[in-house]
């Protein structure tokens, strides 16, 4: 942190209706808005997916302010409004001040957000809160035309997003609620649950953890099983150095790295005895916005029986936050092999940070995949959680609250309007429902009868989603043009264009109703 700090201390927050806030909110759902004193976190609401507006001062560290509209939501009954803390502010960050006569309150935002991690974030019940599983894999557009996501293949795939505390319950099913609180726009298509039932002396994990879109390549989309995973017995980096300890827990200590440089670690494992099943597991997480020259996609090496290295094969980075990548390495080793050097890689402009290291030999099993559609789904706007942006030292950190938005982080142009868009994520034919900063879809899925005795369940989100970011916050950004599968880059140039029939064009005057102007 740098620059003078000066720390604001939390009061009472207070919030003030008027009809043209009113208005320019769209207050969506059942029920009225209540005098300002009934809106409170945790006070008892009617009318859930009701949106209230609530007025909030953004005071800027040079001592400026401007008045803006946030709201209040209601769900399950209950209110959920700004939260109130503590706020610093230096030289990168904006404080946030709820006005009104019973005092004021301030929240911290940092404007180093935009362009620094991005995708939309997904929270799930894990049996007594709503916790952050990870982001929706950055299927992004709005970036420069040079940018390696633009070298001429079809943009993008459906990302399958494990969600590893989410607690589905066989009767009443799961709720999972995806949040756009960051700088960008979010073009929403298609959304289902993917339950994966399994022995319970097993684990999955998905394929979609995985991005290569870099490198002008996709993988299919693939659950893998792994039984008894073990830790390297060594670890040492480029120069030496014993990184053991970074690389054997999942603890948010990654092991470090030369951030203008190529970084590589030599783990041991012991003799691999089943060279046909071999596979390496990395829990990572990938920073952006690292400046480099340079473009080398992550691959692995192994020593064969000369002592000489051996490329075995390249791999993708994670895609956005913690996720843990199979590298297959299935009857690719030399015999013997125990060596093996992992390359992070390098491209522009991200890095990979690596926390924990894992080697698996087990066969695969049989697994039952069951797809479900969600039985509700619903936009509303709720506000901006707090978050913190990915670091060389600590992944994403994102809690399920409420603050002010930040109208920097806005995007403009047509958004899908507030409501029911369940018919709109039943299908990935280009109808999106459009979420804007501070917007949030809650998904619902039905239950499902319990897995076999001895097998226990996991869950996956299939979203098809196009994000567009704002990479530069004194810079307008519009909805427009719509993204379109198949389309080669974007921007897009003739003859490529979104679909212009009668049903996409009825999905754009009926839907995509709510309008924003800079």
């Amino acid at each position: 942190m740098t620059g003078p700090s000066r720390i604001r201390n939390i009061a009472e927050s207070h919030s003030r209706v008027a009809i043209g806030a009113l208005l320019l909110m769209g207050c969506s759902g059942r029920g009225s808005c209540p005098p300002h004193g009934e809106m409170m976190t945790g006070a008892t609401c009617h009318g859930d997916q009701l949106q209230c507006p609530y007025d909030v001062t953004i005071t800027a560290c040079d001592g400026t302010s401007q008045v803006i509209t946030s709201s209040c939501s209601c769900n399950n009954g209950r209110w959920a409004c700004p939260d109130p803390g503590t706020a610093v502010c230096n030289d990168a960050s904006t404080s946030y001040s709820t006005s009104g006569t019973g005092g004021s309150s301030s929240l911290s935002h940092t404007g180093a957000s935009h362009g620094d991690s991005s995708c939309p974030y997904v929270f799930a019940w894990n049996g007594s809160s709503f916790e952050y599983q990870t982001d929706i894999e950055g299927e992004v557009i709005g970036l420069p035309p040079t940018a390696a996501v633009n070298r001429g293949m079809a943009l993008f795939h459906s990302s399958h997003v494990k969600m590893p505390t989410a607690a589905f319950d066989a009767d009443n099913g799961i709720e999972i609620r995806v949040r756009e609180t960051l700088p960008e726009a979010t073009y929403f298509d298609r959304a289902r649950l993917l339950v994966v039932d399994h022995p319970a002396d097993h684990e999955i994990w998905s394929s979609s953890a995985e991005s290569t879109y870099e490198w002008d390549y996709v993988e299919p989309f693939q659950v893998y099983t792994t039984q008894d995973l073990r830790p390297p017995l060594s670890a040492v980096d480029k120069d030496g150095h014993d990184v053991l300890a970074y690389l054997q827990d999942l603890d948010n200590t990654p092991a470090p790295i030369d951030p203008a440089g190529l970084d590589e670690y030599t783990v041991d494992f012991g003799t691999i005895q089943n060279l046909q099943y071999a596979k390496l597991l990395l829990d990572a997480w990938s920073k952006y916005k690292v400046p480099t020259t340079l473009d080398v996609q992550p691959f692995v090496e192994a020593m064969d029986s000369t002592g000489q290295w051996q490329k075995i094969r390249t791999f993708g980075p994670t895609a956005g936050d913690l996720k843990t990548i199979v590298v297959d390495l299935s009857n690719l080793l030399p015999s013997g092999a125990h060596l093996l050097r992992i390359h992070l890689g390098v491209w522009a402009p991200g890095r990979l940070l690596l926390d924990r290291i894992r080697l698996d030999e087990s066969a695969p099993v049989d697994v039952n995949l069951t797809y479900l559609e969600a039985s509700s789904a619903n936009l509303f706007h709720r506000g901006r959680a707090t978050t913190t942006s990915s670091t060389f030292s600590s992944r994403i950190v994102a809690v399920d609250d409420v603050i002010p938005d930040d109208p920097a982080d806005y995007a403009y142009g047509a958004f899908t309007r507030y409501g029911d868009v369940l018919g709109l994520l039943s299908a990935a034919d280009d109808e999106y429902a459009i979420m804007r900063h501070g917007d949030q879809i809650t998904l619902t899925f039905p239950g499902l009868a319990p897995p076999p005795d001895g097998w226990v369940r996991s869950l996956m989100l299939e979203a098809d989603v196009y994000y567009k970011v704002i990479l530069d916050p004194t810079q307008t950004v519009t909805v427009d043009p719509l993204p379109f599968h198949g389309m080669l880059q974007y921007p897009f140039t003739a003859p490529q264009a979104y679909p212009s029939d009668a049903e996409h064009q009825n999905y754009l005057q009926t839907f995509d109703t709510r309008v924003f102007s800079p």
